[in-house]
């Protein structure tokens, strides 16, 4: 039976309880915040976008920093990081009246928040802590990060229903900023031979020698916009297409929660399909939630989009980090992670401006929506399987 030291619950909650918040307070809630700051502000929504866009860039850029900081000063350095750039970032978001600030704020909150609490992070803080119990702690952060959806965007959809977006944006970035600090005074990961040497050059270099590797990257890139769009999309294309703010953000919010409809089954999907092509079937999935979200002007076809999505979804977050350690190995697994996040999120910069931009061009959104879909089939159609795996 695992001890605390082997499978400390407590903390692995907390690095659960930060997932649902780093997800949540941006990535998320930009959907619920998009047409009432256009409302409010007259900014253009190709704009903000834009700043969405920027903000997924930063924390894309940002994680293969905040994947080597992790491996050279531990946890407790990277979550207060995170906690006082996620307040000052977004307080100044919300109070500001100038679209430069703004801009600012929010892509520089949003990127920080990505680098230093998404699943590249917290996956590899709870494998360092449960280091006799990694699957397991891999396994109930993800089911925990299921839940951010499903809490913010009805969250925040009632704080701005009832208080406005700038008071709602205050609420978003107390409650990160909480989660990065109470996790940083819970755990910490440093040791004694930090900081170390790491050879994340030469590691990477051989590395992107085998196929597997490169399709690997490249898969991640073209899912990237995937979920570029699909996130800053799902409550504003529900919303153009009948539905009001509040069902909509329900219906995006049940996606998350049907995130657990994917990770549940996860080991035995995986022992009957392998890795890679458990993963083509979560970006299949993805891409029949998506071509339903495109036309969710019923509870019907948003249900479809938020149950089938939700599979998908849920499956490919601790299926990436299985591949991940797969194709690259378990040696300076932050560092590695952060690079794979890297290439996801900065290509995925591309896809809310993208979906802005054909939304101006066609007058809907549905297209750039499909369009979504589209790639995520290609996104798993070029992944390759390595040809040696790794002793874990």
């Amino acid at each position: 039976m695992n001890d605390a030291r082997t499978y400390p619950r407590l903390q692995v909650g907390l690095l659960g309880i930060l997932t649902i918040a780093a997800y949540g307070c941006w990535n998320y809630a930009f959907g619920v915040l998009l047409d009432p700051v256009i409302e409010d502000t007259g900014w253009s929504e190709q704009f903000l976008t834009q700043v969405f866009g920027g903000s997924v860039l930063l924390g894309g850029v940002g994680s293969i920093f905040g994947g080597w900081l992790l491996d050279r000063l531990g946890s407790r350095t990277v979550f207060m990081t995170g906690a006082v750039v996620a307040l000052a970032t977004f307080l100044t978001a919300a109070s500001t009246t100038s679209q430069a600030v703004f801009a600012v704020a929010a892509a520089v909150g949003g990127g920080v928040v990505a680098a230093l609490g998404f699943y590249h992070v917290t996956q590899t803080v709870a494998v360092r802590i449960s280091p006799r119990a990694s699957t397991k702690a891999i396994a109930v952060v993800t089911v925990w990060g299921a839940f951010s959806s499903f809490i913010y965007l009805p969250a925040s959809a009632w704080l701005v229903e009832n208080h406005g977006w700038r008071p709602a944006m205050v609420v978003l970035s107390v409650s990160a900023a909480a989660a990065f600090l109470v996790a940083a005074l819970a755990m910490s990961t440093r040791t004694k031979s930090m900081p170390r040497s790491l050879h994340l050059v030469s590691e990477l270099r051989a590395a992107l020698r085998t196929p597997a590797a490169r399709s690997f990257l490249v898969s991640q890139g073209i899912v990237g916009i995937v979920m570029g769009i699909v996130s800053a999309y799902q409550v504003p294309a529900m919303t153009a297409a009948g539905l009001s703010l509040s069902t909509a953000s329900f219906w995006a919010g049940f996606r998350g929660l049907s995130q657990l409809l994917g990770r549940l089954p996860l080991m035995p999907m995986v022992e009957r399909f392998g890795v890679v092509r458990s993963m083509r079937i979560s970006y299949a999935a993805m891409a029949v939630g998506a071509v339903a979200l495109a036309f969710a002007g019923t509870p019907l076809l948003a249900a479809i989009y938020a149950i089938v999505a939700g599979f998908g979804i849920g499956a490919i977050s601790p299926l990436i980090g299985i591949h991940s350690r797969d194709v690259f190995g378990a040696d300076s697994l932050g560092t590695a992670m952060g690079a794979v996040s890297l290439v996801f999120q900065v290509v995925g910069a591309v896809g809310p401006p993208l979906a802005g931009w054909l939304t101006g061009q066609t007058g809907t959104r549905s297209v750039a929506v499909v369009l979504a879909g589209v790639l995520a089939l290609a996104g798993g159609a070029v992944l390759r399987s390595p040809r040696r795996l790794p002793v874990s």
